[in-house]
């Protein structure tokens, strides 16, 4: 296995965990591994956090549609820089146009992962050039696809979602919660949508996060927010200014510890929420369509909920029996149940990896 070099590329942070949970399996086997990420909010936290040092190639720009296709064209020079001197054999990584452009024209094999055929822009430019494309079942087949060239790439389904991929790695850590000064059940995550997100654009986004941070501040408990953009830091710094206490966690945070022992996680995206569902929290998502995904989790019986609009969130979130169903959990029970409901998308991975 030790002839196999992978280099592994994560552009957010739910990317830089499910590839940094991989890149350890594949350490542990003998895989010769290459990571790297881009700076935007959380990435290379997330990497740092599991003992990697990724280098950090580009950035995320918050700019339009040129300067996002400037800044891709300046991280391609830099991965070909890079990538051309360590000769991998396998990139791994999300629908990713730098990177995949960058081994296609190289002679790269690309395994693609994906959750997201919503994310049309990223996939369309990506998916085409995958030799393999890792998805999860839940996803209809025809909606991977229609993306792909036919004869040239391999679809992999497997039964589960990514997120299973550290959950069952992980473990609930109290002391990191309490280095925070925070308790459990007695706050909760908030992780704003990522509206400038191409599968976005003209979604119209009934939260008002302000309102919802004060309110759940209102009530006793503590706003833990997640920033993405620098209009969320403005918006924090306006509350605090009025008196809110909001907490925010800055470079990297362990999310298993942080959705375990919250009262429950609001997010305008869904991987948190999943995350959150499969340790037995109540995940509150806010992004405005259907996710196979979600249908899949929620079908199962785990405590995921699409809701609409503030007050709707309000009413999960100070529900009066909330705080009794956080404190019954145990975290041997729900390991139990992901591990007897799901497959383990590392495992499926590496298998296609040995194909290659």
């Amino acid at each position: 296995m030790g002839c196999i070099r992978v280099w592994l590329d994560a552009l957010t942070s739910k990317q830089g965990t499910l590839l940094g949970y991989i890149r350890r399996e594949l350490e542990r086997l003998g895989f010769d591994t290459l990571v790297t990420c881009r700076e935007y909010e959380y990435t290379v936290g997330s990497l740092r956090r599991l003992g990697i040092d990724p280098i950090v190639i580009g950035r995320y720009v918050e700019g339009g549609s040129i300067e996002k296709v400037l800044a891709d064209v300046e991280r391609m020079k830099a991965l070909i820089d890079l990538v051309s001197k360590w000769d991998p054999d396998v990139l791994i990584a999300y629908p990713n146009p730098p990177a995949s452009r960058v081994a296609f024209g190289l002679g790269i094999k690309y395994v693609a992962l994906t959750d997201s055929p919503h994310a049309v822009i990223p996939s369309r430019l990506s998916l085409p050039l995958a030799d393999y494309v890792v998805y999860p079942s839940a996803i209809p087949e025809f909606e991977i696809s229609k993306y792909v060239t036919r004869g040239m790439t391999k679809l992999v389904p497997y039964d589960g979602v990514d997120e299973v991929t550290w959950v069952v790695r992980s473990r609930p850590n109290l002391k990191y919660l309490e280095s925070l000064g925070l308790k459990p059940c007695e706050y909760v995550i908030i992780r704003p949508h990522e509206y400038l997100a191409t599968y976005y654009k003209g979604v119209r986004v009934r939260i008002d996060l302000e309102k919802l941070i004060s309110e759940i501040y209102t009530h006793g408990l503590t706003p833990l927010v997640l920033p993405r953009y620098s209009r969320h830091l403005d918006l924090i710094t306006k509350l605090r200014s009025l008196g809110v206490d909001v907490r925010v966690i800055n470079g990297g945070y362990d999310g298993v510890s942080l959705t375990y022992y919250a009262l429950a996680v609001v997010t305008g995206g869904a991987s948190m929420a999943r995350e959150a569902a499969l340790l037995g929290t109540l995940g509150l998502t806010y992004y405005p369509h259907d996710l196979y995904v979600n249908t899949y989790l929620i079908k199962k019986g785990f405590p995921l909920v699409k809701v609409g609009d503030t007050d709707e969130v309000l009413n999960y979130v100070l529900s009066s029996d909330r705080v009794s169903e956080c404190r019954c959990k145990r975290f041997d029970e729900v390991l139990n149940k992901v591990r007897s409901n799901f497959d383990d998308p590392a495992k499926v991975v590496i298998d296609v990896l040995r194909s290659v």
